[in-house]
């Protein structure tokens, strides 16, 4: 982000490490998920490159949820909604069978409201992968862009100019 220019992006939609140090059933892990060291100076840099009056949606891991959202409010950024991705299987089971992934709503400045708001639990989409271990287990695609997609179009519904297209990171 830091060769974007400030104020260059309509809409963020993130979902970084959520600093609860993951390993799978390979043993592999995710770059920076156990240091937080990150976190702040790329919220930082998120705000900076969000055009005001816009919106980013932020997954974030629940058990961390301080760490994050004193990393959003440090860099100005105010929670305006919090979106529940409902699971079709339980990623993990203690007290209960967690069933979902969430994120916040996150506003720079004083976005339009939209006309007919979303839902704030949306279902999540599943395929099956290739691999006959990975068949056993229904595999989040990505977030439901459809959905996002609205969101985003219609927070800069009161704008002239057409904007570009959510899409997926690789």
């Amino acid at each position: 982000m830091r060769q974007m220019a400030p104020e260059s992006a309509d809409f963020i939609l993130t979902d970084p490490p959520y600093l609860v140090n993951y390993r799978d059933r390979s043993n592999r892990t995710i770059q920076n998920d156990a240091n937080a060291a990150w976190l702040k100076p790329a919220m930082r840099e998120a705000y900076r490159v969000l055009k005001q009056d816009r919106v980013a949606i932020m997954f974030y891991g629940w058990t961390r949820v301080d760490a994050f959202f004193e990393a959003w409010k440090e860099a100005g950024f105010q929670p305006v909604g919090h979106l529940v991705f409902q699971k079709q299987y339980s990623s993990k089971r203690r007290f209960f069978h967690y069933q979902h992934e969430q994120a916040y709503l996150l506003a720079k400045g004083h976005p339009p409201m939209p006309k007919q708001p979303l839902s704030d639990v949306i279902a999540m989409p599943y395929s099956l992968s290739g691999s006959a271990h990975a068949k056993q287990h229904l595999l989040w695609d990505r977030p439901p862009l459809q959905e996002l997609e609205h969101l985003q179009t219609r927070a800069v519904q009161r704008r002239s100019k057409p904007y570009g297209q959510v899409e997926p990171s690789p």
